[in-house]
């Protein structure tokens, strides 16, 4: 059972997240910890009937195969749900920060935009997934709420875009606004108006904190409407709302820029955005006076003019009019300042000669004359200016203040700083791309990489589909590690075990390893090897080799990438980089799909999965593989591997058409595409878990083909699943089933296959077999007394053993042992 969390108190993000994380991993249970928060609770009602949420008290834990945690990472958060961190994989999708102690997730997506939804919706996108209108409204909802309607700082263009899809989606905007619209109760106004009467402005380093207290006894409405509203109000850049409760102290945090709160309340336990953030405390006082006495350490510097100003600034010697106002509009400016030489260095600035107040000379007839006579007020500022003091100069300036350094009696001009400078994002530095492949990691995966390459400084790389997932900004449960010459494969398994727990298996022909981690993360080790294939789609012969040699075996170019845990370096010797930019398919050889024709299967599922097309060179060489000489000679089990691992995925239907589309799904397996409603109508299966749903897949395949028991043999397929295949023909075929096959219809994977095939049949699983009663050995002319019930317990033994298995039968073993076979049945 996979089951969908976030956190108790649930607010519109988090429970849009867990509505879209239903919809990514069908057949999820939604897990309510604790209650709704603010708004939520008065559209309750509306919701309850749409969406199945379950108390997670009600859960059975040891029924939890997989948890998708959804907008927290924390887990004191998620209630009971908490005993299986370490013991099930934790999938995590959030925009909180990363924070020592979160969840070991092996899989996931964190990553700092304003609301947990933008990181799921491309996924639904990718998929093609759709969305009810009420789905697209409550995920559009959280996107609002959590963006402040898009304009906190925390806003990203993600966000914006998961907002146009949820639009396309039929997400009811107006709606939204109904629904998030902060309505302040009683209890909010009074909180408001306590706040109002103790708010006071704290500046440090030209940052306006406001603080303000208040003490409330009873019910604690959402308070992050009230904290936005006195930001606004005091015109600050932070706020800090102290509440009391009783003994404990809740800090509201909130910040426009400089102060990353969620660093700054973490010194007093507290966590959250890095302009957002709270945190509960003992004492306020202690905790008050510490925060405030640390600010200015966790202030960043101010920009000053410097950073800001646009460099070099042009300048205009004294002339007319016409051709100051000519020079102006050849360049696009609509000022510049007017500036005399003086002796040495340095000038003397005349003014500012601006584009509208020469049209207006214009207009007056004064082409001919000097433009000094026109020019506005100039106002000059030293470099290492404060941008907060500068913005307040730009009307003195006239929308623009020149940066200079003094120079004698004149400036050394360096630059001028405008409205457009002030409103220009600089865009942040990019991180190097081996530290956004670590970052891009999930927690668990994250720390066993930085434990190897803390004990192991040379020699093992991240390779493989760990790296590209990374770089998309996705992640799985597993990671490929590659060891060069010299680190034993063996003692890597050894150091994961011992550090992490778990347990591993070493394949010492192959010198691979596989390393299972008690919270669900697999590492798949291996020495750094090459591969020779004697003949077309022969199992290749191996060898020992270098890195590059190495990645030259791989399939894709997306897959030929190697991230040194050493160094961070990026190996990118095929151009993988480049192609995953283009989301293209490429294989490194014209000769890659003719030695192994299952890549291209493995393709396939790619593409389905990553929403990636096939490259003209992959294209060009596939007919070549698919030709019979070649695939007789391939291996029927790494094909046959292929095709399971296919269906193991959600977008399995996807690449099944992908393949017919390129016209290898009959060449590889003699199959066709099966129509896409019965796998649509497929339940997960009620036992078995994920091999139970890979099987009840692989029957629905198998039963649209034209020989689907010869297909089922020439994938090898188990003999119980071949004899599930042929019960569903037989039921296709209007056959009659005896009792035992109507059990086997309700045990899975060929229970959910059936309700897939034949919806309008569930009724024949509620039937119950019928019992051989004593009423129908008194019918058959029986007397009551001891024999009826000596006759029905070894009848009833005889059925434990398994050699009578009909009410007919029954009956049949009931009058041999009456010792009377002419009576007739009852009617």
């Amino acid at each position: 059972m996979r089951v969908v969390a976030a956190h108790e108190n649930l607010d519109f993000d988090a429970l849009g997240a867990m509505v879209l994380a239903g919809r990514l991993f069908p057949g999820s249970l939604l897990a309510l910890v604790g209650g709704l928060e603010g708004p939520l609770k008065e559209i309750a009602p509306l919701l309850e009937d749409r969406l199945d949420l379950v108390p997670a008290s009600e859960i059975p834990l040891d029924r939890v195969s997989e948890v998708v945690l959804v907008d927290n990472a924390r887990p004191e958060r998620i209630g009971p749900l908490k005993a299986l961190v370490g013991r099930v994989p934790f999938l995590v999708y959030d925009h909180h920060p990363r924070t020592p102690g979160d969840v070991p997730a092996v899989g996931g997506r964190v990553e700092p935009v304003g609301a947990t939804v933008s990181l799921l919706v491309p996924l639904l996108w990718e998929r093609g997934l759709a969305l009810t209108p009420l789905e697209a409204t409550l995920a559009y909802a959280g996107l609002w709420e959590d963006t402040g309607g898009f304009s906190f700082p925390s806003t990203t263009p993600l966000d914006l875009e998961a907002a146009h899809r949820l639009a396309l989606m039929g997400a009811e905007i107006p709606r939204v606004r109904e629904w998030v619209r902060p309505h302040l109760g009683e209890e909010a106004r009074g909180i408001l108006r306590a706040l109002l009467r103790s708010a006071r402005v704290v500046e440090v380093e030209g940052f306006r904190l406001l603080l303000a207290r208040a003490r409330e006894e009873g019910y604690v409405p959402a308070l992050a409407p009230l904290a936005h509203t006195l930001l606004d109000l005091y015109e600050a850049e932070g706020v800090l709302l102290v509440l009391r409760l009783g003994r404990e102290v809740l800090l509201i945090a909130r910040s426009k820029d400089r102060l990353d709160v969620a660093r700054w309340l973490a010194q007093v336990g507290g966590g959250g955005h890095p302009r957002a953030a709270f945190a509960r405390v003992k004492g306020e006082r202690e905790a008050v006076r510490r925060l405030l006495q640390s600010l200015s350490r966790h202030l960043e510097p101010e920009p000053t003019l410097k950073e800001a100003m646009t460099a070099p600034v042009e300048v205009l010697s004294p002339t007319t009019v016409r051709e100051a106002l000519r020079l102006l509009e050849e360049r696009g400016y609509g000022a510049m300042p007017v500036v005399v030489p003086l002796e040495g260095e340095g000038v003397r600035v005349l003014g500012l000669a601006r584009r509208r107040d020469l049209r207006r000379a214009e207009r007056l007839g004064f082409l001919g004359h000097p433009v000094e006579g026109f020019l506005a007020r100039a106002l000059v500022l030293p470099p290492e200016t404060p941008l907060s003091q500068a913005e307040a100069r730009l009307k003195e300036g006239g929308g623009r203040v020149l940066v200079g350094e003094r120079v004698g009696e004149g400036w050394r001009l360096l630059g001028i700083f405008t409205r457009t400078d002030l409103y220009r994002r600089r865009p942040a530095p990019e991180a190097p791309l081996g530290q956004r492949v670590l970052e891009a990691l999930p927690e668990g995966a994250r720390q066993v990489v930085l434990a190897l390459k803390e004990a192991f400084p040379q020699g093992v790389y991240l390779v493989g589909g760990a790296v590209r997932d990374a770089l998309l900004g996705r992640s799985g449960p597993d990671l490929d590690l590659l060891l060069e010459p010299g680190v034993r494969v063996e003692e890597v398994a050894r150091y994961l075990v011992a550090r992490f727990g778990g347990s591993y298996a070493l394949h010492y022909a192959f010198g691979t390893a596989r390393v299972r981690l008690p919270f669900g993360l697999t590492v798949d080790l291996a020495e750094s090897r090459e591969e020779v294939y004697p003949y077309p789609g022969a199992l290749p012969r191996v060898r020992p080799a270098p890195i590059p040699k190495d990645l030259e075996r791989r399939d894709y170019t997306v897959n030929a990438m190697a991230l040194s845990l050493a160094t961070l370096e990026l190996l990118d010797p095929h151009g993988g980089l480049s192609d995953l930019k283009g989301r293209l398919l490429r294989p490194l050889h014209p000769l890659s799909f003719v030695e192994d024709p299952s890549r291209i299967v493995r393709g396939a599922r790619l593409a389905a999965r990553l929403a990636f097309r096939f490259a003209e060179e992959a294209l060009k060489g596939l007919p070549p593989a698919l030709l019979p000489e070649v695939l007789r000679t391939a291996s029927k089990s790494r094909l046959r591997d292929e095709l399971l691992l296919t269906l193991e995925e959600d977008t399995f239907f996807e690449a099944l058409a992908l393949l017919e589309a390129l016209g290898a799904l009959g060449p590889l397996y003699g199959l066709r595409l099966p129509p896409r409603d019965p796998f649509a109508r497929l339940r997960p299966p009620q036992e078995g878990s994920a091999k139970a749903l890979l099987e009840a897949r692989l029957l629905l395949l198998l039963y649209f083909q034209e020989a689907p028991l010869k297909r089922a043999q020439a994938l090898a397929v188990p003999r119980r699943l071949g004899e599930a295949l042929d019960l569903l023909l037989r039921v296709g075929q209007g056959a009659a089933l005896e009792d035992p096959e109507r059990e086997a219809l309700g045990k899975e994977p060929l229970r959910s296959a059936f309700l897939a095939l034949f919806p309008e049949k569930e009724s024949w699983l509620l039937e119950k077999r019928r019992l051989l009663k004593g009423r129908d050995l008194l019918a058959m002319g029986l007397r009551p007394g001891p024999r009826v019930g000596e006759i029905l317990r070894q009848v009833a033994e005889a059925r434990n053993r398994g050699e009578v298995k009909t009410f007919e039968e029954e009956l049949a073993l009931a009058r041999r042992l009456m010792g009377d076979g002419t009576l007739s049945s009852p009617q």
